[in-house]
């Protein structure tokens, strides 16, 4: 006996079934034309996840790769902009902007010192950047950025445990172009960038990228006795310059050679207070006033308690030399070499008490809070496939220099 609800069930199937059959041949009526452009898809999304270029879907690795397009769309400028498009990356600053950690699946190195060495690798045109904070800035022009999720350790090194952001710039071209950019928005937020791309005759290319961009502070602060002046804080204020020359004098061979420079002059990073104890009596009788917030404060007024400036000074720099000659050697194998040097400082104020009481701190200036890396790169690869296997040797070099605060007299 066929019931009235199973004679519904039936009758639903039925609708759906012919619904599925009237879009599946309006989808291939639509699809007809060959002139119309191919969609984005994981078997035309080229990707260089495993060091040489792949169809997406060919490669064995949890990656998100985000096309040039969708970058531009959101407004993604630097790896902190990015976990608004990557589910499970989380980027995040502790004391100052030098001090900021990347996070893949809630794994990444977490300590307040720009010494560490990152679990979450940074590699940005080839160039692995080996601290925390030093891969953290205008990225210029992207041509897309992948990010690797889970141990890399086999293409990408050491320190790469929780995975890699992987991020390609854009190549120069053979055709002139120019393009700029302006940008509005809230907290006063002001940007301007341009970039100029020209060919050099029938074996060369080079393109040039400029930005400044400048914000007021969000978080409120109050400074009691001083010495600070500043009343707010986290503004925002760096400039950044890229450059990059092409050189193809064969078919099998070509040289990129990059170079940028990165300023920023800025406040951060203070701090609101979720949880008032006893103690704040003894801090507000030592500046004869409010040192912290007062129990009830709501933090989400932002509103920071720091009698002690919180500048900061950060100057990241470098070039690199990438060249890739199709040899004759088993089977037309691919020999690249990177070379980079990189240059990175900072300079940071910090208040250590987050409070108006002037207890513990330090001054930003060369001789309390100064911090630098000066980095050598140089890597080897040589790639091929064959019919059956796709193979890859190679040999990675770094040798880094760390500076210290200077020690005064």
């Amino acid at each position: 006996m066929v019931t009235a609800s199973h004679r519904r069930k039936a009758l639903s199937l039925a609708v759906f079934t012919a619904l599925c059959a009237t879009s599946h041949a309006y989808a291939q009526q639509a699809a007809a034309p060959a002139e119309e452009e191919e969609p984005t898809t994981l078997a035309t999304m080229t990707v260089t996840a495993q060091k040489r270029e792949e169809a997406m879907q060919d490669v064995p690795i949890a990656v998100t790769a985000i096309s040039e397009q969708l970058l531009q769309d959101t407004g993604v400028r630097d790896i902190k902009d990015l976990q608004v498009l990557v589910p499970g990356m989380t980027v995040t600053s502790t004391q100052s902007e030098a001090i900021t950690t990347a996070r893949i699946r809630g794994i990444g190195t977490v300590g307040d010192n720009v010494g560490l060495e990152s679990s979450v690798g940074v590699v940005i045109d080839g160039v692995y950047r080996p601290r925390n904070s030093v891969g953290f800035g205008d990225l210029g022009q992207l041509e897309r950025i992948e990010v690797l999720k889970g141990p890399q350790g086999t293409v990408f090194g050491k320190n790469t445990s929780a995975g890699v952001i992987n991020v390609v710039t854009r190549r120069p071209g053979y055709t002139q172009s120019a393009e700029g950019e302006v940008t509005v928005g809230n907290h006063g937020a002001l940007g301007a960038s341009g970039s100029y791309n020209d060919a050099l005759g029938e074996v060369g290319a080079f393109n040039l990228y400029a930005a400044k961009r400048k914000r007021d502070g969000w978080m409120d602060v109050r400074t009691g006795n001083g010495p600070r002046k500043e009343t707010d804080d986290y503004d925002q204020n760096f400039h950044t310059v890229r450059g990059k020359l092409l050189l193809e004098p064969s078919d099998n061979l070509d040289i990129l050679v990059a170079g940028d420079f990165t300023s920023r002059e800025e406040n951060c990073c203070t701090a609101v207070q979720t949880t008032v104890g006893a103690t704040a009596a003894i801090l507000n009788a030592l500046v004869g006033g409010r040192a912290v917030a007062a129990p009830g404060d709501d933090p989400f007024d932002r509103v920071a308690y720091t009698n002690r400036p919180t500048t900061q000074d950060i100057k990241d720099s470098g070039v690199s030399v990438e060249v890739n000659w199709d040899s004759p050697w088993f089977g037309d194998a691919t020999l690249t070499s990177i070379t980079a040097q990189r240059k990175w400082e900072a300079i940071n104020g910090l208040d250590y008490d987050f409070s108006t009481a002037d207890i513990l701190y330090r001054n930003a200036d060369e001789d309390e809070s100064f911090t630098g890396f000066d980095t050598f790169s140089q890597e080897f690869r040589l790639t091929g496939a064959t019919e059956r296997v796709d193979w890859m040797v190679g040999a990675f070099y770094s040798d880094g220099i760390w500076t210290a605060p200077r020690p005064t007299a």
